[in-house]
């Protein structure tokens, strides 16, 4: 990815309107989108090209996103991806999947106004106010995530 280019993010989610949803907070942001509804659409999006960040829902037809998750693994990108999980389920399987390539999970249903901010987290870095404002979440998956990726201290005096 250069410079002058926006990064460009996957989102692979077989809900039509969480993928409509996912595009508008992206683009919205900056930056290129990509959606896919199933495995198969996003395991030839990757063969295609780089992204910066994947959201990647785990229940798709065809292929699930486990199997992108596997495909990612043995298929490394020339740039490494954020990738981050898309669950409305605490699913135990979600427990298998590779901290080395899932960076995060982001529960359905989740805030529109962080997500945004997250994305950016994870292409760019952000702001000490924007890195608190993450950190200091009413959802412990974001602020766990904005500890992993930010520069904000881990703070245990909140």
């Amino acid at each position: 990815m250069n410079s002058s280019s926006p990064a460009r993010i996957l989102v692979a989610d077989d809900d039509q309107s969480i993928r409509q949803l996912l595009g508008t907070i992206i683009r919205r942001e900056g930056f290129e989108v990509d959606t896919v509804a199933d495995g198969v659409e996003a395991i030839e999006k990757l063969a295609e090209r780089d992204y910066a960040v994947i959201l990647v829902d785990l229940m798709m037809p065809r292929r699930d996103g486990f199997e992108v998750i596997e495909y990612l693994k043995s298929h490394h990108p020339r740039t490494k991806p954020v990738v981050l999980v898309i669950s409305a389920y605490a699913d135990q399987r979600f427990k298998q999947v590779d901290p080395n390539v899932v960076a995060g999970v982001i529960r359905k249903p989740f805030e529109i106004a962080e997500l945004g901010g997250m994305i950016r987290l994870c292409v760019k870095g952000l702001d000490e106010a924007r890195s608190a404002q993450l950190y200091y979440s009413s959802d412990r998956a974001i602020r766990e995530f904005a500890q992993r990726f930010g520069d904000m201290p881990d703070r245990t005096d909140t």
